[in-house]
């Protein structure tokens, strides 16, 4: 265990880093069905709406809980994996199953898929810079 074992602060660096990317690969995946719509307004739009629900109302909350959970933790060294509690890991396979899914079998329409991954991906993204400034101020708080 003490080889996969990280100060507890980085735990803050390695989900940043993990939001960040899993939001650039959201955004990565919507932004192919962004550049063909016809009405990219409307789109922007819906992914300023999407982006704003899931910063302000999910995601940041979540940051706030991880880093608590994170900062509780008794011992300096914990495994890596333990950025996450086992119920974000479970989250976290859902939505990826489910989003693979509808684009699989193409259950919603590009537009949607265009706005949603757009606004999405850039929230999970922005949280993640919100991990990495807890980071650096670790021991400040």
């Amino acid at each position: 265990m003490k080889l996969f074992a990280v100060k507890k602060r980085s735990l803050l660096l390695i989900a940043g880093l993990v939001w960040m990317f899993a939001g650039f690969m959201v955004m990565k995946t919507g932004y192919p069905f962004l550049i063909k719509s016809n009405s990219i307004g409307l789109i922007l739009l819906g992914s300023l709406i999407i982006f704003l629900i899931f910063y302000l109302k999910i995601f940041s909350k979540l940051v706030k809980k991880h880093e608590i959970r994170i900062r509780g933790y008794e011992e300096e060294r914990v495994a890596f994996w333990k950025f996450f509690d086992i119920k974000q890991y479970i989250i976290i396979a859902f939505m990826m199953s489910g989003g693979i899914l509808i684009r699989y079998y193409h259950l919603a329409p590009d537009w949607f898929i265009a706005f949603f991954y757009s606004g999405l991906g850039f929230a999970l993204f922005s949280c993640g810079t919100r991990f990495i400034a807890r980071y650096f101020k670790f021991d400040i708080a």
